[in-house]
């Protein structure tokens, strides 16, 4: 973990982060690693896709000791440096050590605490900081007044949500498009939670605990975000209230998102998980949704939350 004997808290360009725009795992790393001003700070390389063969990064890898060569980089290469009798699956997003050559870690969850970290050696880009909590005259995405609180919702947004959708999509795909009573639990689940989210939390407050974003606002913005575009056709998932960015039967999850894309639209790019998504024939066949595009506009910046919430067709009535 970070900070420790082995990994000590250091700019320069010691740690690495390889991660994907399609997975919204790794994304959230990347949308960490951006609001805390950590660019300079900790380097990063973003997947051009998969393959059998697992990530590859096209261009190539831009630490040592694979910089200096041609060609591409598969991520399975870090992963063997550290360990050449590596078994694990091969997953973005990684955190990597160039002092050491090995893996700091490959949990997304952890990673993004550990930006926490190294948030004295960053500049928060423009007027973030009005959006963050700060600690120590630093801008931060956990404070510690916060850190029990931040768990507990995080563990249960993963559960029901996060990992919810995967839950479904990806336990269909596996079953052969069979709808079993486990795929069909996990959908309901899904469908609860935006609900209760829509309902209850964000129908009061800015962001999830309170009115500022933590780290649980990035991870529920990735799921998010995914909904319209991905996880509703790609995934079968046809109940709930439809649409969030499109639709209009979520009008604070609507607001929500709007207000945090004009946060963070500078490290999104929807085209990346929409594409890959949309390969999975086998899933849309077996549902009446489409893929839904998103374009800028579905999300584009606004003002203020008072505007956004107008967007949303829905008076703005919460306390900030």
């Amino acid at each position: 973990s970070i900070p420790s004997e082995k990994y000590p808290i250091e700019g320069g360009g010691r740690y690495h982060l390889f991660v994907s725009g399609i997975c919204p795992w790794a994304q959230s790393c990347a949308t960490a690693r951006y609001l805390l001003g950590l660019e300079n700070v900790i380097s990063m390389d973003i997947a051009d896709g998969q393959s059998s063969r697992g990530w590859v990064y096209l261009d190539g890898a831009s630490i040592v000791p694979w910089s200096e060569r041609e060609g591409p980089f598969w991520l399975h290469e870090a992963y063997q440096e550290d360990d050449p009798k590596v078994t694990t699956r091969i997953t973005v997003p990684v955190l990597w050590d160039t002092q050491t050559n090995t893996v700091v870690s490959n949990d997304s969850w952890t990673i993004v605490k550990m930006m926490a970290a190294f948030a004295g050696l960053g500049t928060p880009p423009g007027t973030m900081t009005i959006d963050l909590f700060t600690e120590d005259g630093h801008a931060t995405l956990t404070p510690s007044n916060l850190e029990s609180e931040i768990e507990s919702v995080h563990t249960e947004l993963y559960n029901d949500l996060l990992n919810g959708v995967y839950k479904a999509g990806i336990g269909l795909m596996r079953n052969g498009d069979v709808e079993t009573p486990h795929i069909l639990t996990a959908r309901e689940t899904v469908y609860a939670k935006l609900a209760e989210l829509e309902d209850g939390v964000l129908s009061k407050q800015r962001f999830l605990l309170g009115p500022k974003l933590t780290a649980v606002d990035i991870r529920l913005t990735m799921t998010l975000l995914r909904w319209d575009s991905s996880y509703r056709g790609a995934f079968s998932l046809k109940g709930g209230r439809g649409e969030i960015l499109v639709g209009d039967g979520y009008p604070n999850l609507k607001g929500y998102i709007r207000n945090m894309y004009s946060i963070i639209k500078s490290v999104v790019e929807f085209s990346n998980f929409r594409q890959y998504y949309r390969i999975r024939q086998a899933l849309q066949a077996a549902s009446n949704i489409t893929n839904v595009d998103i374009s800028v506009e579905d999300a584009e910046e606004l003002a203020d939350l008072e505007e956004i919430m107008v967007s949303a067709g829905k008076p703005d009535n919460r306390t900030f």
